[in-house]
């Protein structure tokens, strides 16, 4: 069931006039703790499956936290991988966004998954947060909780984490704004199959939908590629 409809809000730490020290205080602590726990786990399969389709990685880059980075060192060192932007969609290869997609309006989303099955290319967008009360919970008080307990441990360290996690607490504020609004922007699998509803691209094939991620939860993903790669 999904109990947040989607809205594209703006999050603290992606609006132009947040301080650079904290938005990076904030992913490298995205970045480290989802590490620390497995969360990028789930997205192998995926990643595999799409793999069928394509011989390389191409990352469409995003700045946020807890993005490609998380999967990158889970994925064979041979398998050869290139980043490209929004505008760079042209190249061959298995295109992926990790926990970015949600950032991106509908008529960009859109136009992103447009591009991609225009040129025949798999696809795969990867959620690690889903729309679930449990979720709303671990958003809001498990994760500003670890920002709390965890300052000191998360890598790189930084005299700037410490200050403005305990002495000025903005960080552990912030993160439970953030996640909290993030949850208003993911696009649940309903979601995603009226994105692709009227992409007319022949021969293409697309499927979405949630997976347990093996601690109590679900990643949401979407899968679109080719029907035949020749």
């Amino acid at each position: 069931m999904q109990i947040v409809k989607r809205k594209s809000v703006v999050q603290f730490s992606n609006s132009s006039w947040f301080p650079v020290v904290l938005k990076r205080c904030i992913y490298e602590f995205m970045t480290w703790f989802v590490g620390k726990v497995g969360a990028a786990k789930p997205f192998l399969p995926l990643v595999n499956e799409g793999l069928n389709y394509a011989d390389k990685l191409v990352i469409i880059k995003k700045d946020v936290g807890a993005g490609f980075e998380t999967l990158d060192p889970l994925i064979k060192d041979s398998i050869p991988r290139t980043f490209v932007s929004e505008d760079e969609i042209e190249t061959k290869g298995l295109y992926i966004m990790v926990n970015s997609f949600h950032q991106e309006k509908p008529e960009n989303a859109k136009e992103i998954l447009r591009k991609v099955s225009d040129i025949k290319q798999p696809i795969v967008i990867v959620e690690g947060n889903n729309d679930s009360l449990w979720q709303v919970f671990g958003m809001t008080v498990i994760v500003p909780l670890t920002v709390i307990l965890t300052a000191p441990f998360v890598k790189p360290f930084r005299v700037s984490r410490i200050i403005f996690t305990y002495l000025i607490p903005v960080l552990p504020l912030v993160t439970f704004i953030d996640g909290f609004l993030a949850l208003f922007k993911l696009y649940a699998p309903k979601d995603l199959d009226e994105l692709v509803s009227d992409l007319k691209a022949e021969d293409y094939n697309w499927k979405s939908g949630k997976i347990d991620n093996g601690r109590g939860g679900k990643i949401i993903y979407l899968l679109g590629h080719p029907v035949n790669n020749n």
